[in-house]
């Protein structure tokens, strides 16, 4: 009989099969990326109604890439065991960073956290999941910002899950509208800046973590955005 091989062992060889992973997924980003911003390039030199649906289309393409790839890569990050990250810390981190971008509007962040929760993932991964439901509650509320996390028991074989809850005072979403900016590309609001990707990508990430993201009223009269991930 061959001797069974090591959880040491089984780890290592999957590191390296998602090593290889992410190193074709970067070249693919490199060979389909490249092309688009020459035409993206060229298109912004001419001033004209194709130019202009040229580069539309073009970044619109981008984009979509950018997203397929980045699942792909966390696809990959999420198959590698033994990834354990502290919460209290990156979010003090995130907070931290958001109070000087929005040092102007003086918003009251308030963050309620135990000190010994972990999430059982990537760091990187946390950071963004959290890092969007941060920056959109700061761009939306009006002066006050909640953050609380807890832990949920283990129920049967599932493990541990931990809640991150961010609730705004702003002025909220109807149900529908709350369903709708959840998906692929749609922002709150056309006037805002950025792609809108923000919070499909928050989506993508739980489910990849086995995990929940959604969107409820919040007692403070805005959004409550409420993610739950595996803990460690």
């Amino acid at each position: 009989r061959r001797p069974a091989r090591s959880t040491q062992s089984r780890s290592s060889a999957a590191s390296d099969v998602y090593k290889r992973q992410r190193t074709h997924v970067g070249n693919l980003a490199h060979a389909l990326k490249t092309p688009l911003s020459v035409i993206m390039n060229e298109a912004s030199a001419e001033n004209s109604e194709f130019a202009r649906k040229v580069y539309e289309q073009a970044a619109m393409m981008r984009q979509q890439i950018d997203h397929h790839l980045n699942r792909a890569r966390i696809a990959a990050r999420v198959g590698v065991v033994g990834h354990v990250t502290a919460v209290r810390p990156a979010l003090c981190a995130l907070i931290g960073a958001l109070e000087k971008i929005y040092k102007e509007r003086a918003l009251s962040i308030r963050l309620d956290c135990p000190d010994d929760v972990k999430f059982q993932g990537e760091k990187q991964d946390f950071e963004e999941m959290a890092g969007n439901l941060l920056d959109n509650a700061c761009k939306w509320a009006a002066n006050t910002i909640e953050i609380s996390v807890k832990l949920e028991p283990s129920r049967g074989k599932t493990g541990r899950t931990l809640i991150l809850a961010v609730e705004d005072d702003g002025q909220g979403l109807s149900a529908e509208a709350r369903a709708a900016v959840i998906k692929r590309g749609r922002r709150f609001d056309e006037k805002q800046p950025g792609s809108g990707l923000g919070l499909s990508i928050v989506t993508d990430l739980a489910e990849l973590y086995e995990g929940k993201f959604y969107l409820e009223q919040s007692e403070l009269g805005g959004l409550r955005a409420v993610l739950k991930l595996p803990a460690s």
